[in-house]
């Protein structure tokens, strides 16, 4: 009895606690898996920093993204709506004019506001930052540290500092000294050879020079004094650059990874298992910073999990798959323990994007596939037709190798919650206006399925996109 009073009276005094506006950094990651780093029980890969913030703050488990597609996932978060809302729902559409990025708010509070390296916004949307610097050496981190120490000292910041990596395409020297094959953990999806641990080793190391950025900007707000009274967020816009990964809204492609620390609010070395989405972020900076929410916002502010990481603020969290190199149209719903997808064009097959389609663990995994050696789980990418319905358990089989629904004998309850979130998905459409134009009116494939070679004159990127 004294425990459940205690636990009242601490939440009535959590809800009724303010904080100073703090100033805000979200460092993004290009292509990072959710569990590629030591916070999330990574045993091998060099990640430092990562590691320390997870330790100083909150490492939640079940983040999301709305698009396993980077410049979707980038306007999603940073206007809090879903990319079919955005109006730049398939990759390297720019975000259109009309969108307000929640810069802009901030801006209104005061804030000054900056993006520091990948930007794959197009050029609309622009001047609601005060500024936009791209570039900066091969990871894209290179002008972090010079813009946030000559950043205006006399008003409150946001920075969105965005990497390349660990993007393809991969080359050695990213790292001192860089990963090798030991360090390799493979995935049950792909084969275990050494053409594919070198590609994962390389991949490795893209990601610890992320982590290494992130620690010189640390030490730089240590320098400024102003670490702790900054909210660190530190996210993935999708899942890695392999098969059955990126561009799939199975738990590879849209799990992310998602730690945050802010010293006056969350609390050092605390986890969370509540549901969160990448449209969240939005109202939360934006009641962080005590502005104006927008209108437009879809998500919801997950500050009440900041406070206390037990708290549930979503009971699912939506994602989807429009064109990235192949067309596609899939949606997902994720609760607590499922995953529910739908696929509307199950007759092509889930090719990877197409720089993963040209890297080596898919050539090895063509090479198994053609002389009928490749594992069945490994196998899953090559099926076709897909089912038009999938449901899997993903706390039992987080890499979504199961489908349920294929199951004859399936138990009743099984066919019951995958109707039901059939249902809960179409009324998410039917209440954000997303709608399945037929097959005919996607943007069809700009790129060979088997080479990865561009297709001449079918979906060129839009002009403002710069290759890598």
């Amino acid at each position: 009895m004294k425990r459940i009073l205690l636990a009242i009276l601490l939440s009535a005094f959590m809800s009724n606690v303010t904080y100073a506006a703090p100033n805000f950094i979200i460092f993004v990651a290009d292509d990072m898996a959710w569990d590629d780093c030591g916070a999330y029980g990574h045993p091998t890969i060099k990640t430092p920093n990562i590691d320390k913030l997870a330790r100083g703050g909150m490492r939640f488990d079940r983040a999301y993204l709305t698009c396993s597609s980077c410049s979707p996932s980038r306007c999603s978060m940073l206007t809090g709506r879903y990319p079919h809302s955005t109006g730049a729902g398939e990759l390297h559409l720019p975000l259109p004019a009309s969108q307000t990025l929640f810069t802009t708010p901030l801006r209104e509070k005061g804030y000054y506001t900056a993006s520091v390296g990948k930007w794959h916004l197009g050029n609309a949307v622009i001047p609601q930052m005060d500024l936009v610097k791209t570039g900066g050496g091969p990871g894209g981190e290179g002008h972090w540290v010079d813009v946030v120490k000559n950043r205006p000292k006399d008003k409150p910041f946001f920075f969105w500092l965005a990497a390349t990596d660990p993007h393809r395409a991969y080359k050695p020297g990213a790292i001192d000294p860089p990963h090798t094959i030991a360090d390799v953990r493979v995935p049950p999806i792909f084969p275990d050879t050494s053409k594919v641990r070198e590609d994962l080793a390389l991949y490795y190391d893209e990601i610890g020079r992320f982590d290494e950025y992130i620690g010189k900007v640390l030490d730089e707000l240590q320098i400024q004094g102003v670490l702790d009274e900054t909210l660190i967020l530190v996210i993935s816009d999708n899942g890695r650059p392999f098969p059955r990964c990126k561009t799939t809204v199975l738990e590879d492609g849209v799990k992310t990874p998602f730690v945050v620390r802010y010293p006056p609010l969350v609390k050092a070395g605390s986890v969370s298992s509540s549901l969160v989405s990448t449209i969240d972020i939005a109202p939360t900076l934006i009641q962080l910073a005590d502005a104006s929410q927008l209108d437009s916002f879809q998500g919801k502010s997950f500050v009440p999990i900041l406070e206390n990481p037990e708290t549930k603020t979503q009971t699912m969290v939506y994602s989807e798959h429009n064109w990235h190199d192949y067309r596609a149209f899939e949606r997902s719903v994720c609760t607590e323990q499922y995953r529910y997808v739908r696929n509307w064009v199950p007759e092509l097959p889930s090719t990877p994007p197409a720089d993963a389609v040209r890297s080596p663990t898919y050539d090895e995994m063509k090479r198994l596939h053609a002389e009928g050696k490749l594992t069945p789980t490994a196998e899953l990418v090559f099926d076709v037709p897909r089912a038009s319905e999938e449901l899997y358990d993903i706390i039992k089989d987080p890499h979504c190798l199961t489908n349920l629904l294929l199951d004859k004998r399936r138990p009743r309850e099984i066919t019951v919650t995958g109707l039901k979130l059939l249902g809960n998905l179409s009324h998410w459409q039917s209440a954000t206006e997303d709608n399945f134009p037929g097959i005919e009116k996607i943007t069809p494939d700009g790129f060979h399925r088997v080479t990865g070679e561009r297709i001449p004159g079918i979906a060129a990127p839009h002009p403002s996109f710069k290759k890598k």
